[in-house]
């Protein structure tokens, strides 16, 4: 197996860093740098820590192409507040300036582009590991393929997927379409709470199998054929939830171990952001790249 590869859930942590530090972290422009400051000091943590050689991080725009499948995914959620929405195009650039790549694409969102680079990196012969705390990045789970959510130091193999979510780490965008997701405003069926999509993905394999009468007849639950029936009626929305909550692998970017390879600090573009940013104190703990011959 090759040297693994780090793909940092970048919008995850920029949130948590909003979040947990003080509004009174600024630039000397007056800008609130609260969640640049924290997401740096995450990257940060990952390099001194794991010492990557291969490492990127996912970001993403305002659209997504779910948008087009189902008007309202995601309409529950607010915009980000003006004071954080003017610091991630600061969290992009401190990130490429300490030497690790930003992915995007437009209307793909950090997950796509997380499975995409995954998938990719997984076929050249790497191991991946995903940090972020986000459940979605739960499905691309497998054998070479971690997911570590730093803030709880909380490592997911496909172990312990099964344990917390009671079924394989496959079956999670089946589990969705069958339960729904409030946080992304995923429908799901009318009386299937999770316990019970749960119990059918135990002998199911995914909701399409429940077009198998033998198999559905071994599931075993009050009101079952009421369920089995409701979820045959609807099983074109069913199907349309499972597509919005599984994450596409096709993002259009450039995956190469060259790409993700990580290139430590360029002085001449880190040090006049840190200025911007107020982020004297920060700069000791950047590994700085080698200056070549022509620098």
């Amino acid at each position: 197996m090759k040297k693994p590869v780090y793909i940092i859930d970048a919008l995850n942590y920029i949130f948590r860093a909003y979040h947990s530090l003080p509004d009174n972290i600024t630039a000397p422009s007056g800008m609130l740098t609260n969640a640049v400051l924290g997401y740096l000091r995450t990257l940060l943590r990952i390099i001194k820590e794991r010492r990557p050689e291969y490492i990127a991080a996912a970001f993403e725009g305002d659209m997504s192409f779910r948008n087009t499948i189902f008007a309202a995914y995601k309409a529950n959620r607010k915009q980000p507040p003006e004071n954080l929405e003017a610091q991630f195009e600061y969290c992009r650039r401190i990130t490429e300036a300490i030497g690790v790549t930003c992915f995007e694409a437009d209307d793909y969102e950090a997950d796509d582009i997380i499975g995409t680079i995954t998938t990719r990196m997984s076929a050249l012969g790497h191991s991946v590991v995903i940090v972020s705390g986000d459940k979605d990045m739960s499905q691309l789970v497998c054998a070479n393929v971690l997911v570590y959510d730093m803030a709880r130091e909380h490592w997911l193999d496909e172990a312990a997927v099964r344990e917390k979510f009671g079924v394989a780490p496959r079956q999670i965008p089946d589990l969705l379409a069958l339960h729904g997701d409030s946080i992304d405003n995923i429908p799901g069926v009318t009386g299937v709470g999770e316990k019970t999509a749960r119990q059918i993905l135990s002998v199911c394999n995914s909701v399409e199998d429940l077009a198998n009468l033998e198999l559905a007849a071994r599931l075993r639950f009050r009101g079952r054929d009421e369920i089995l029936r409701r979820i045959r009626e609807n099983i074109e929305a069913v199907r349309m939830s499972r597509k919005l909550a599984t994450i596409c692998c096709e993002a259009p970017i450039d995956v190469s171990a060259q790409t993700l390879r990580y290139r430590r600090a360029d002085r001449r573009t880190l040090d006049p952001l840190c200025e911007e940013l107020g982020f004297a104190q920060v700069l000791p703990d950047i590994p700085l790249a080698q200056p070549t011959l022509f620098s």
